[in-house]
């Protein structure tokens, strides 16, 4: 079985997920269920490591690096792209499933 590959978060990743753990803890007062969402990502990102290609190509006439890909973790989506030179996943975003997507995706710098 092939080893693991290494993983970064973003700048914009790492501040994404400080802001939903803070939104579930505080605005929807359910410190509980942040620690969850922590390890449903930690999976999603786990998998992606295991097998980079598992996510879905993010098709959208706004990525210029078609080899985005994404996976859902639970309400949210976790933008990644996997660097087959490093054997890394760079952690792009992590976006509320329901927001803007064109404009979250005109805004990534890869």
């Amino acid at each position: 079985m092939e080893s693991k590959w290494g993983y970064q978060l973003t700048q914009k990743a790492d501040a994404d997920l400080d802001d939903i753990v803070g939104y579930i803890a505080v605005e929807l007062a359910n410190p509980k269920a942040a620690p969850d969402f922590v390890d449903k990502l930690q999976g999603a990102i786990e998998e992606a490591r295991s097998f980079p290609e598992s996510g879905s190509l993010v098709v959208n006439e706004f990525v210029p690096n078609t080899e985005i890909r994404k996976k859902l973790v639970g309400n949210y989506i976790m933008y990644y792209l996997p660097d087959f030179d490093e054997k890394m996943i760079f952690v792009l975003r992590i976006i509320y499933g329901r927001r803007n997507m064109d404009e979250i995706l005109r805004q990534l710098n890869v």
